[in-house]
């Protein structure tokens, strides 16, 4: 009986030494205040919203809150003064932003595969769209193309799209609309022709047959960009922040992976949409309910927490290749070495 008793006592304490050990390694963000970049009318959001409303932050000790920003450029620049902890961008702007001085460390995933269409106004001349990319871009040349932001990741592919033809990406008249809750209201004005733009731009431009979803540049386009799927957007944060707050860092990363796999789960699938619905609308399109589990959907397929190092190594060539940096930046410089492979 005395050996029962003792085993069992020994079993409790191995047991205890183990939840102990488990709350010790734990993430712990100390409480800190962290402010994340959100897109104005994006369903790119659903990862932050997850971490918060689920209470991923909370689990990890951190107070977090999005911010809406239009662009990249504009967060990577709130980001530099400090007035949000973390920003989210493709990585062909942050490392345009790296390479002009800009000290940021990509810490964690967002979006492994580029998630933009090139959309096209209906009725917009394309004589050339059946021979096919590259020989269709010339039909461009004197149209007004939207982007979120000069110097953005979209006009960035669509100067890479326009000069695989032979062209110098200069042939347009680049107008800058921001995120798809302004940008496609602006092609419904006739005030662009085209735009490479991101969800939900494009579910609501087939949805409404309003424009032709012309291309799917996460599978159609040039070898180089291509290339650049599998690390292609990250959440970026100031290396000095990172340095000085590595366990806010950590907590973070350790609360966006959890939000992944809640998200990942099926049987949250219902939940994760009628929370979505909270976050963002459709307006009063047809079949909006359709519409919106149609994007939660593939939202749930694209998200997710690792950065390859091999794809962000093949954005710094791109970038080169293009003659948008002058030197190439590694990823051993700009990835954070504790973020998700």
């Amino acid at each position: 009986m005395k050996r029962i008793f003792l085993l069992a006592a020994a079993t409790f304490f191995a047991l205890g030494m183990t939840a102990g050990a488990s709350a010790q390694n734990k993430p712990d963000g100390g409480n800190a205040q962290f402010r994340v970049q959100e897109y104005t009318g994006s369903i790119l959001g659903i990862p932050m919203w997850v971490a918060i409303d689920k209470g991923f932050c909370k689990k990890y000790n951190l107070r977090c809150a999005t911010v809406r920003l239009p662009s990249g450029p504009l967060a990577l620049q709130a980001l530099a003064a400090g007035s949000i902890q973390a920003s989210f961008a493709s990585n062909d702007v942050n490392l345009m932003a790296a390479s002009r001085g800009n000290d940021i460390q990509l810490v964690v995933g967002h979006t492994p595969t580029i998630y933009y269409h090139l959309d096209v106004r209906k009725g917009y001349p394309m004589p050339n769209r059946d021979k096919g990319f590259p020989a269709f871009m010339k039909d461009f040349s004197g149209a007004k193309v939207g982007v979120t932001a000069r110097g953005s990741g979209v006009e960035m592919l669509f100067r890479a799209l326009m000069k695989s033809d032979g062209l110098t990406g200069n042939e347009v008249t680049y107008v800058a609309v921001g995120s798809p809750a302004t940008s496609y209201p602006t092609m419904l004005a006739g005030k662009i022709d085209a735009t490479v733009s991101f969800e939900p731009f494009n579910t609501l431009c087939v949805a409404e047959k309003t424009c032709v979803d012309l291309m799917d540049l996460s599978r159609q386009g040039p070898p180089d960009m291509l290339a650049m799927n599998g690390g292609y957007a990250s959440f970026a944060m100031a290396r000095e922040y990172v340095e000085k707050h590595p366990n806010v860092v950590k907590a973070f990363i350790a609360a966006i992976e959890d939000a992944d796999a809640w998200i990942k789960d099926p049987k949250n699938f219902d939940e994760l949409l009628a929370d979505t619905r909270k976050h963002i609308s459709l307006g009063d399109i047809q079949n909006a309910n359709e519409v919106m589990a149609q994007l939660v959907k593939g939202q749930v397929k694209s998200v997710g927490p690792a950065i390859e190092r091999r794809s962000v190594d093949a954005v710094s060539d791109f970038l080169v290749k293009y003659g948008l940096i002058q030197n190439p930046v590694s990823s051993s410089s700009v990835v954070y070495a504790g973020a998700p492979k």
